[in-house]
Order: C-alpha cells, then sequence, then structure tokens
C-alpha cells in the first residue's frame, strides 16, 4: 500500500511540474530577452527581444537597424535583392532548436524597426506552418 501511495505521490508531483511546449517556449524567449538582449546581430542590426504568444502561437523576434543601415533606401535596398521569407524559412528549416516549435505548428513573425526612429518598423514578415512544411 506504502508503494501505491508512494508511486503515485512521484507521478503527480512530476506531471505537475511539467511545462507544455508552449510554456517553454515563452519562459525560454523571456530568458533570453532578459540575459542577452539587446544582442548584435551582424553589422548594424540588434535583436531587442523574443516574445512567445501562447494564444496565438507565434513567436517574435524584434531586431532593429542601426548606423548606416537605418534607413529607407538601404532597407529597400536589401528587400528587393533577397527573398528574405525564403531565407528565413530556410534559417528555421536548418536549426534544430526549432524542430519542435515547428512540429506543434508555431508562427515565427520577424519585426525589423528603426533605431533612430523607433515608432517606425521597415519589414514585418510572418513564417506560418504552410511556409516551412
Amino acid at each position: 500500500m506504502k508503494k501505491i501511495l508512494l508511486f503515485t505521490t512521484v507521478f503527480l508531483l512530476l506531471t505537475a511540474c511539467q511545462e507544455s511546449l508552449e510554456e517553454k517556449a515563452a519562459r525560454e524567449a523571456r530568458e533570453v530577452t532578459e540575459s542577452k538582449c539587446p544582442m548584435p546581430i551582424g553589422d548594424n542590426m540588434y535583436l531587442d527581444s523574443i516574445v512567445f504568444d501562447i494564444p496565438t502561437l507565434t513567436q517574435t523576434q524584434y531586431f532593429r537597424f542601426t548606423g548606416n543601415s537605418d534607413n529607407d533606401s538601404t532597407v529597400e535596398n536589401i528587400v528587393s535583392n533577397n527573398d528574405l521569407k525564403g531565407t528565413l524559412v530556410k534559417e528555421l528549416k536548418n536549426t534544430p532548436s526549432y524542430k519542435a516549435l515547428m512540429n506543434k505548428g508555431i508562427s515565427f513573425r520577424y519585426i525589423y524597426g528603426s533605431t533612430a526612429e523607433p515608432e517606425k518598423t521597415y519589414i514585418d514578415i510572418t513564417v506560418k506552418k504552410e511556409d516551412y512544411q
């Protein structure tokens, strides 16, 4: 009888403490933002934060251009000469840490703003399940 009670208690404790994939993604996004952001990404760009929205199942990464890249003509040149969405899809597919999120059908949103004009958004791209499967 004691063994059954002990097993049941341990089982309940272990299952009660487990977080869902969505909760884990939200927690990890918050931890990265708090410990590593803003993080330089190459020249003239920073990753400001990562947010995981559980109700919409969307991970949003907020970037900002700085310096010589923080202007309309440079960003327009980047957009017109590159397949940004295709590049982001390829990056997702080649990053093992995103595999579980992609299997769940999570959307990934990338927002690129301006340092000089914080309210300005240059690029806003969402990669959905249909795009990467």
